[in-house]
């Protein structure tokens, strides 16, 4: 039986940099299989997840799933639970998650802004 194996998705480069806006610093990297995904996303449409961990004005965690289509990433934006001190925000195949304790607003929404140009930037090839 032939088994076809998915090339691992293609992420902006330098996507959760080593400081991010408003004096954050990561402190772990790294790419999970998707069954140890914490979030609720269809295992089978994951072809990649990517986990960062920040400390500054509080702690952050984030996660960015490559999704398998544009299409699961909307579904999965229309579908999803908001909850307490967390963001979640499609683009394209990528479906983002940010999850965050005792952090100040307007630096975590600096921090979110600068993940959302870099996405941008990455589709306009800059």
């Amino acid at each position: 039986m032939w088994t076809a194996c998915r090339s691992q998705a293609e992420l902006p480069p330098n996507l959760f940099a080593p400081t991010a806006a408003g004096g954050w610093r990561r402190t772990s990297l790294r790419d999970l299989p998707p069954s140890e995904s914490p979030d609720p996303v269809p295992r089978t449409s994951v072809d990649r997840l990517v986990t960062a961990s920040y400390d500054g004005p509080g702690k952050l965690d984030a996660r960015v799933y490559a999704l398998s289509s544009a299409g699961v990433a909307l579904e999965l934006m229309q579908r999803w639970r908001p909850s307490a001190d967390t963001v979640f925000f499609d683009h394209g195949r990528l479906f983002v998650v940010i999850k965050w304790q005792s952090a100040d607003r307007k630096l975590l929404q600096e921090f979110v802004a600068e993940l959302e140009k870099r996405l941008a930037d990455a589709d306009r090839g800059q």
